[in-house]
């Protein structure tokens, strides 16, 4: 079963997200990115990042800064999501690898569908 790290301060909606992607992959979820970086760094590998942009102690864009420097996690699809429409803030995740951003709230089955395409855009990747 794949493994998905949810970092996201929002309980209700970690609560909706494992709803959603529980029944196909194993969920991990952290409140912030901190938290989540100690559990990456104790050598945990998640097949996929969802990541809110907006978090006390290491916001989403520090956590993709620290992954794509790093040359363990770097090759990890992130999917950053936000409360709000930020060109820039979007422009900067992309300009950092993430797999998308993705505005809250969102369709459930988007969440799935684009969850799908960078699990399956990964694996085609890592077989290159």
């Amino acid at each position: 079963m794949e493994k998905i790290l949810l970092i996201e301060d929002d309980n209700p909606l970690c609560w909706l997200v494992e709803r959603i992607l529980g029944k196909k992959y194993d969920i991990t979820v952290f409140n912030n990115g901190f938290d989540a970086w100690c559990w990456l760094s104790e050598g945990h590998r998640p097949d996929l990042i969802i990541s809110d942009i907006n978090m006390p102690t290491l916001d989403g864009i520090e956590l993709l800064e620290n992954l794509r420097n790093s040359g363990l996690f770097q090759d990890i699809p992130v999917v950053i999501l936000s409360g709000y429409e930020d060109p820039e803030k979007r422009k900067q995740c992309q300009h950092l690898g993430a797999f998308t951003y993705l505005v809250k709230p969102f369709e459930p089955r988007l969440l799935l569908e684009i969850v799908q395409q960078a699990l399956t855009t990964s694996k085609q990747y890592a077989y290159a």
